[in-house]
């Protein structure tokens, strides 16, 4: 069995959410700068967290008018199984209170960036390996990835999951499966390929600053467990793991769930060429390495050989630092304050406009690479003086480019 003890700490959302937040509070970073602002509710509405959750809400409905939130299974749930999109505290809390068990409590993006007005997410691979007789850890990120999107038009005024969540298991429920792409399905160019059609005055490149910014949130988010990673030191371990990720109208990547087993169905002819080759070449970085008397012939040994790039390792002079540094610094007399007083973070999320509405003149752009992954504007600036957090300043231009 290949698999790495301790990475329930990435897959399971309640421990991810445990884990993001432990690294960044800290770096004294704001750890809702990174994933949506989540709470973990293991005691329904009688749980300390959800005293927390209420000030949030409320706050977050004062401030913004944002009233939609996701509660998800925290512990053992995939493929959209229990999610639901709530805009009322009292529906939310009954749903808290319908199950004894762990919910994950989560702000919707009420702002993300859309593929002809539908939702979309990105699915990413990351491969971790570990070095024999204890060695470093480390974690590659495959460079080709994909978008999975809806076959419904976002709106706000619906909690239809077929309009909200990007799941395969839910989109092929829908009677428009496939109606848009082929399995709803689009790669990195076909997405740079609509953003220069669709958004060509921000000059937004998805391989230099959409590509860096997944990088730093893998790398980070791997870093952030390393210290759970094999705790009985078995050798041979290595796994692939899923990365879901959303993009806001800001042009800024967020992490929203890591798969402990994601989907490899072949379900369109792109998928097809992607997902035997990803694998393969994990198994040459791997496998091959610990019986090179049987691999193949001209196998890779070496990352630069295949589509993986390393994009972190347990030893050296980056083991401990932050990737994401784009996220905002906390002052230093507020980190322990922070780690009880979630209501006060997260106020990136909330600076993106939602579709549909005009900001500054158009589209916003964000991040040249991935030093910068917000862009402040007036609106956002109000939420995050309320709220009591720094905004990242606007990054200087980007250059248009390729996918």
């Amino acid at each position: 069995y290949n698999h790495f003890e301790g990475s329930a700490m990435l897959t399971n959302k309640a421990d991810l959410r445990e884990t993001i937040v432990d690294f960044y509070l800290r770096h004294r970073r704001d750890p809702f700068g990174v994933i949506p602002l989540t709470f973990v509710v293991r005691e329904g509405t009688g749980d300390p967290e959800f005293a927390q959750l209420r000030r949030a809400y409320d706050h977050i409905e004062g401030t913004t008018g944002q009233r939609m939130w996701l509660v998800k299974p925290g512990d053992k749930a995939n493929r959209g199984n229990g999610i639901r999109i709530y805009d009322s505290l009292e529906e939310l809390a009954a749903r808290l209170d319908s199950k004894e068990r762990c919910w994950v409590v989560q702000k919707y993006m009420e702002g993300p960036l859309l593929v002809h007005r539908r939702k979309f997410d990105i699915r990413a691979y990351c491969l971790v390996a570990q070095e024999p007789r204890g060695g470093a850890v480390r974690a590659y990120l495959y460079r080709e990835a994909y978008l999975r999107t809806t076959s419904s038009e976002y709106s706000t005024k619906t909690k239809d999951r077929l309009v909200h969540l990007n799941n395969d298991a839910v989109q092929k429920k829908g009677g428009e499966y496939g109606k848009f792409e082929p399995a709803n399905k689009l790669s990195l160019l076909d997405f740079q390929r609509f953003l220069d059609e669709h958004h060509g005055q921000d000059g937004f490149s998805v391989k230099g600053s959409l590509v860096p910014q997944l990088r730093s949130l893998v790398a980070d988010t791997i870093r952030a467990a390393r210290e759970h990673w094999n705790p009985r030191g078995i050798d041979g371990c290595f796994q692939v793991f899923g990365f879901d990720f959303m993009v806001d109208t800001n042009f800024r990547a967020w992490l929203i769930e890591v798969n402990n087993n994601p989907c490899l169905e072949l379900c369109n002819s792109y998928l097809s060429y992607l997902i035997p080759r990803m694998l393969d070449e994990a198994l040459q970085l791997t496998l091959d390495r610990a019986f090179p008397q049987a691999a193949a012939p001209g196998a890779a040994t070496d990352a630069s050989a295949t589509g993986w790039e390393q994009v972190y390792c347990s030893e050296g002079p980056e083991a401990d630092i932050v990737s994401c540094d784009w996220v905002a610094e906390l002052p230093v007399e507020d980190v322990g304050a922070a780690a009880h007083e979630f209501f006060k973070l997260g106020g990136a999320l909330l600076s993106a406009a939602p579709p549909f509405t005009k900001v500054g003149g158009g589209a916003r752009r964000c991040v040249k690479g991935a030093r910068k992954a917000g862009r402040s504007n007036d609106a956002s600036a109000a939420v995050a003086e309320e709220a009591g957090v720094s905004v990242e300043q606007p990054p200087p231009p980007i250059e248009a480019g390729g996918g």
